[in-house]
């Protein structure tokens, strides 16, 4: 299956955007219905933190299906982390606190996922096994 691709405004309404291309797609894809709730809470919080901590202009979310997995992929064209990137994949798991949580999701509901820098900004990206949703 080809990939989707969608294009957002970086603007607060990015992740209901992402949330209802996401849930689109999979249902066309047939994706099981607990598989499809994983990968809509998955891109909303990738959509979430790159509104809220890159401010950039644009996000890309693109869609991956393959045998069974979806991967999702999430882009911004906003400044990269002070921090390296190997910082943001091993600290993800242990981030509680108010302002962190969305990393520490991602790391417990996907069965893989990293970061890359792309562009000016920063490609986040999880996958999910559809045959049942988690890990």
């Amino acid at each position: 299956m080809r990939p989707h691709q969608y294009d957002f405004p970086g603007d607060d309404h990015a992740p209901a955007k992402a949330r209802h291309r996401v849930r689109e797609a999979l249902n066309a894809w047939r994706v099981p219905e607990d598989a499809v709730e994983t990968a809509v809470l998955l891109v909303s919080e990738l959509t979430t933190n790159a509104v809220q901590h890159t401010r950039s202009p644009r996000i890309e979310l693109e869609l991956f299906r393959r045998q069974d997995e979806v991967e999702m992929a999430v882009q911004d064209d906003g400044p990269r982390p002070v921090a390296p990137l190997r910082n943001l994949l091993t600290q993800a798991g242990d981030t509680w606190d108010e302002d962190g949580r969305g990393l520490g999701i991602v790391h417990r509901l996907a069965s893989r996922w990293g970061a890359a820098a792309a562009g000016t900004g920063l490609k986040v990206w999880a996958a999910i096994d559809t045959t049942d949703g988690s890990r």
